[in-house]
């Protein structure tokens, strides 16, 4: 349901890693633990102004979660920060594209303000 149409769900992995994510927690606790953080946090969005290192916002055109306009809005909240956007890319990272977006962030780490 969080893949895009670009980068297909790799069943087999996604079970995998849903497994692994099971074992380490699947009470009712972590999902309550989650929501309560959304909730008292409130909007962060003036906070992120504050940041003074690089910042590369990856972002999926089809994120099914958090539609592509949050994408631009986190960059557009952090000075200097950079915007990639990923064609037909969900809410996941798909393994295909690890080896780009480790390139990404190496570039991202290394530039200067």
């Amino acid at each position: 349901a969080l893949a895009g149409p670009a980068y297909p769900c790799d069943a087999a992995r996604t079970r995998e890693v849903g497994l692994q994510a099971w074992d380490r927690e699947h009470g009712d606790f972590g999902v309550l633990r989650q929501i309560a953080a959304i909730r008292v946090s409130g909007d962060r969005t003036p906070r992120l102004a504050e940041i003074k290192v690089p910042v590369l916002v990856i972002h999926g055109t089809s994120d099914p979660l958090v539609t592509v306009s949050g994408g631009h809005a986190t960059a557009a909240a952090i000075p200097n920060s950079e915007l990639h956007l990923v064609e037909g890319m969900g809410h996941d990272i798909p393994p295909p594209l690890w080896d780009e977006f480790v390139e990404l962030i190496h570039s991202n780490a290394t530039r200067e303000l």
